[in-house]
């Protein structure tokens, strides 16, 4: 089933409720019709009656195209769908932006860089492509992929220089992210280098970025959908250590500022 509809590149969440006559798994994608490889949502839960997705969106595309299938590809259902679109509704997005020292004009100028580069990411060039801010402050170094020393592919999406502040972004990376793993991503190395007391501290990192990117009212699911992605590639007890405080942390959030939440359910149980 697609959906299109208007959302004038606002600021919004839209509330989908779907309904199921016997437990299903439901795949959800949202994009942005005139560029449909810009992809604002894109995940899974098993239903088993009636249920609400409730679909952040700091950045939305100015008409959006909503998939909604029981096919993780989305193809045409044999035999008609086995769910059923209730309803969908537009609400305010939730911000928390005093979880963040949001006053800073670093961190402003950058979040306003960084969304900027996440919406034209699947369409800009790459091949090592220089992205500057207005002010000349940021710079993303945009590669094909990531190369390391040895001259292999490094697993890792972005990375930051710690004397310089330039950013490397993959591209090859970026296309398989929705907007919002994409700007988790850039956080986190902003952080690094503009954030961190230790600056090679990566759990430092992870938490410097998750309080923007959840205070801005960023999807929670696709924080832990890009670091588990990033992490799947090194799976090892450093990383298993880092997921469980992201996970902790991001609980935490929710529970600091419940009037961030649409449902006194917890959202992402049913998500694998």
């Amino acid at each position: 089933m697609k959906i299109s509809g208007k959302l004038n590149s606002e600021p919004l969440t839209l509330a989908l409720e779907v309904e199921t006559f016997e437990p299903k798994k439901i795949f959800i994608k949202l994009y942005d019709q005139e560029n449909p490889l810009t992809v604002f949502t894109d995940r899974f839960a098993t239903v088993d009656g009636v249920q609400t997705f409730y679909i952040r969106l700091p950045l939305s595309p100015q008409i959006s195209t909503l998939e909604i299938s029981t096919d993780p590809q989305f193809k045409p259902a044999i035999g008609g769908n086995k769910f059923k679109v209730v309803s969908i509704n537009k609400l305010p997005l939730k911000r928390k932006l005093g979880a963040f020292n949001y006053a800073s004009d670093v961190v402003k100028n950058f979040i306003r860089f960084a969304e900027k580069f996440c919406l034209r990411a699947s369409y800009i060039s790459a091949k090592g492509s220089i992205y500057t801010s207005n002010d000349g402050q940021f710079r993303i170094d945009y590669l094909d992929d990531i190369i390391g020393d040895s001259g292999k592919s490094l697993n890792t999406p972005a990375r930051i220089n710690r004397h310089t502040g330039i950013i490397q972004v993959s591209k090859k990376k970026f296309l398989e992210y929705t907007v919002p793993m994409r700007m988790a991503i850039l956080l986190h190395e902003f952080a690094h280098f503009y954030l961190n007391n230790d600056m090679s501290n990566e759990t430092e990192s992870d938490l410097n970025a998750l309080l923007i990117y959840l205070g801005m009212g960023y999807p929670r699911i696709d924080a832990y959908n890009v670091f588990c992605t990033v992490f799947a590639s090194s799976n090892n007890m450093a990383n298993k250590e880092r997921i469980d405080i992201i996970d902790k942390f991001i609980r935490n959030f929710e529970k600091t500022y419940i009037d961030m939440n649409y449902s006194n359910d917890n959202l992402y149980q049913n998500y694998k």
